[in-house]
């Protein structure tokens, strides 16, 4: 009888351990209060934010594995930070509308590509501007950008941008009585300022060369590097109806101005002609390093590279030194931030293709988000990787991919002071095949990440 009650009395008391949660502390940051349960944590935000006047005010529940996640890990995963009531834009293709909420594709050199190249937001406090699957907008946003999949932000407004699609907007696009009757007029004109020449570096007109068109408008267009270059390109002109978005091309140009503060540049149009540049096979091509300490930290870094560095950003003057926050946001001695280290450059690497992975073209995008994750990289690091990657790849018949590790490592020694916890370094070799190839399949691991982390990643193309 004893026991016919005893088991109802610990079944009732393992289940208020799972369920009810417990105080477990108050923080300084405005009163943040935290209540945990074996499978969720509560955590009732009272944050302060920006200078300190607003409050970052709201109950949010997590369960398991975030329920294990500091409260710091958790605040980063809010996508609020110190700069909250700071205000950023971008110009996306809409990719889905679902009621009020939105999600947009920023448009190619778009610095929010860095990001995400799917970015969700809701619309219902904005103002109805008539946009549909399709149209190109302009975004305003304050905060952060959370860590999800699409990305999410907060949006401030939005308006449609370059040449909307029909729609019931009622916003006078030109005036009729003053525009020219010609048909083969583009009806945008960009007007806004790209870069304040009065601050900007004016510099020679070779700074860039081979480039692609992400932008048209009347009176000028945008472009990105070739080359995975820190920078977006204005070139002010206008562009025969030969050349359209995404083509290759060269320009000469002149009155180049150059704006370290925002990685713009801005010049005169002279000529363009066709580029048929290809990546070359065997260069290191952009890889990034993140350094995510547990605090404030002052962080060296210095790269011995069996070759030669053909590009850093920011540069590198034997070695980085900057100051890391446990977000990963990087500030340098002239109070300057990124998001990463970037280097570029030319080893002697013999990489090994004993193991890896044949994958056809259709299926990389796919593969490198199981793949990503397996080698520890966060989905933030993930997605700018696949960005990067995935338009030289998913074209081809089949993609043989190789994961490099000593081969690598042996060639690009890294050396980070305060030496961190935990070390990710993820370098793809790849090469196209235009059939199946059969090679061993390679084991993908990683180390789990705990305090001070850095992380790393890269990739070169073999012929």
């Amino acid at each position: 009888m004893k026991k016919k009650i005893l088991i109802p009395i610990v079944i009732t008391l393992l289940l208020l351990i799972l369920v009810i949660p417990i105080p477990s502390g108050t923080y300084k940051d405005g009163g943040t209060r935290e209540y945990t349960a074996l499978t969720y944590k509560l955590v009732d935000w009272n944050r302060f934010i920006g200078d300190g006047e607003n409050i970052y005010d709201k109950t949010k529940v997590y369960f398991f594995p975030n329920n294990l996640k500091s409260i710091d890990e958790l605040w980063y995963a809010e996508g609020v930070t110190d700069e909250d009531n700071a205000e950023y834009s971008f110009v996306g293709t809409v990719l889905e509308i679902n009621g009020s909420a939105v999600v947009v594709q920023p448009v190619e050199g778009s610095d929010m590509l860095y990001s995400s190249d799917m970015i969700s937001f809701d619309t219902q406090d904005l103002e109805k501007i008539g946009a549909q699957v399709g149209s190109v907008v302009q975004v305003i946003y304050t905060g952060g950008i959370m860590e999800s999949y699409p990305a999410q932000i907060r949006a401030k407004s939005w308006s449609l941008s370059g040449s909307p699609l029909p729609n019931e907007n009622t916003e006078q696009w030109i005036d009729k009585t003053t525009a020219e009757e010609d048909e083969d007029s583009l009806p945008n004109e960009y007007t806004g300022q790209w870069i304040d020449k009065t601050a900007a570096k004016k510099c020679e007109n070779n700074i860039f060369d081979h480039i692609v068109i992400t932008e048209i408008y009347s009176n000028c267009f945008f472009a990105r590097s070739v080359y995975a270059m820190p920078y977006q390109i204005k070139l002010n002109g206008t562009l025969s109806d030969e050349w359209c978005v995404g083509d290759q091309i060269i320009c000469t140009y002149e009155n180049t101005y150059y704006d370290k503060e925002t990685s713009r540049i801005e010049a005169d149009m002279l000529t363009v002609r066709e580029s048929s540049l290809q990546l070359e096979a065997g260069v290191a091509y952009k890889p990034v390093i993140y350094l995510y300490p547990q605090e404030a930290t002052e962080i060296s870094v210095n790269l011995s590279l069996d070759g030669r560095l053909t590009c850093t950003y920011p540069a590198y003057n034997n070695g980085w030194n900057v100051t890391a926050l446990p977000d990963g946001t990087l500030t340098d001695a002239n109070g300057r931030t990124y998001n990463y280290l970037y280097w570029e450059g030319e080893t002697y690497a013999q990489y090994d293709f004993s193991k890896g992975f044949c994958v056809k073209g259709k299926d990389t995008a796919e593969f490198l988000e199981a793949a990503l994750e397996k080698l520890g990289l966060t989905r933030r690091e993930a997605n700018e990787f696949i960005v990067y990657w995935l338009p030289l790849m998913e074209t081809n018949p089949f993609n043989i991919i190789s994961f490099q590790t000593d081969a690598y490592t042996k060639a690009a020694q890294l050396e980070v002071d305060p030496a961190p916890d935990t070390l990710i370094r993820v370098f793809m070799a790849w090469k196209a095949a235009d059939e199946w190839v059969a090679l061993p399949e390679q084991k993908l691991i990683a180390p789990e990440r705990t305090g001070f982390t850095v992380v790393e990643w890269g990739g070169t193309e073999l012929k």
